[in-house]
């Protein structure tokens, strides 16, 4: 009788191979599932109701794709932030017009039609794209609530506004921020390594500010209540800064786990990527978490094949006459000396799917801060 198994330990190692492609099969049948029936359970699968109202016309978010449309980013301090409205939301309905079958363009001019008022009924993706296993949270330094200047407000030309956070200094040496002290995903967060951290003059249109700065982007203002919060978030702040980089420390560990062990990824999945010199495509499997970018070999492989930062990077679509490929989008650098990628994927899903959460991940992390 012909031995297929010769000894112990090689039935071991079979065995434990055996058990990964049943647990990354059964992972992927369950969130197929769970996704599929967000939009055939119940009333199309509606999860929430949104109402997003704007004096300006400008309502602050963006949608990705056609049948169905995906919301795929929400610009900070706008009405869609406030709305409740998240990255990954698939609309079904907008001003009581179901819009699962319709273009693009039709469910723009849909929306235009509304004009000061969106009422969006939603379902939810973002939860069930993410892997549901929790990580361990990160020790907190030091938190408390901050002014945040965030730039040209709407409808107010002339002048800045400031918007209360909570922020949050975690033992991974980022600084995070939220609308809430209740909020669980950050709004944008920081990594404090080579950042300067400096008071500010009355100028900048609030008391007791200061200024963080990468000396490269655009630096952020954040305010205390008063002096003596100021300077405690100062100090603190400045003794991050002169820390390690605990944060690419941590990520680099990734590239030493499996795939699935990723905890929390942003996305995960196969995609066709565009080698170096335009020599042709490659298929790998990559896990995106923090806008970081990790390929494997396949969904099985013990450890990662490298990792891109892709902080500050923007994400379009491309069409298939630019690419030569059907579903394709590019993720373009901050400066034309960084690196270019190009990737493919095998429908329109799955396209809008990873353009949304490379957006999604990317717009947390703040290139000057």
């Amino acid at each position: 009788m012909l031995e297929l198994i010769t000894s112990n330990s090689a039935q071991d190692s079979l065995r434990r191979r055996l058990e990964e492609i049943l647990k990354l099969m059964l992972l992927v049948w369950a969130r197929e599932g769970h996704v599929l029936s967000k939009l055939t359970n119940g009333e199309y699968g509606v999860d929430k109701t949104v109402v997003v109202k704007s004096d300006s016309g400008e309502f602050g978010f963006r949608i990705h794709g056609s049948k169905p449309v995906v919301v795929a980013a929400i610009e900070p301090d706008t009405p869609a932030e406030s709305s409740g409205l998240e990255v990954g939301d698939i609309i079904i309905s907008v001003n009581g017009v179901k819009v699962l079958d319709k273009h693009h363009t039709e469910v723009v001019k849909i929306a235009h039609d509304g004009c000061e008022k969106l009422e969006l009924e939603v379902a939810r993706t973002l939860g069930v794209l993410m892997n549901e296993q929790q990580e361990p949270p990160i020790q907190v330094i030091y938190s408390g609530y901050l002014w945040r200047q965030s730039g040209q407000a709407k409808g107010s030309p002339n002048a800045k506004k400031w918007v209360q956070r909570w922020f949050v200094l975690r033992s991974d040496n980022c600084l995070y921020y939220y609308k809430t002290e209740e909020d669980t995903q950050p709004v944008g967060a920081m990594i404090m390594a080579k950042h300067t951290v400096e008071p500010c003059p009355a100028k900048v249109g609030r008391p007791n500010a200061f200024k963080i700065d990468s000396g490269e982007g655009i630096p952020m203002y954040v305010a205390g209540d008063n002096e003596e919060i100021t300077n405690r978030w100062v100090n603190i702040l400045k003794k991050a800064v002169a820390q390690e980089n605990s944060w690419l420390d941590k990520s680099a560990r990734n590239l030493y786990k499996q795939p699935s062990n990723i905890q929390r990824p942003d996305c995960f999945g196969y995609l066709m990527k565009l080698g170096s010199k335009w020599c042709g495509w490659s298929k790998r499997y990559y896990v995106l978490k923090d806008a970081c970018l990790y390929f494997f070999q396949d969904g099985i492989s013990k450890s990662a094949l490298g990792m891109v930062c892709l902080h500050g990077y923007k994400v379009s679509s491309m069409s298939a006459a630019a690419s030569g490929k059907k579903y394709s989008f590019e993720i373009i650098p901050p400066e034309p000396k960084l690196r270019h990628y190009y990737f493919y994927t095998e429908s329109e899903m799955e396209k809008k799917r990873w353009i949304s959460a490379l957006e999604y991940s990317i717009d947390r992390w703040i290139k000057s801060g």
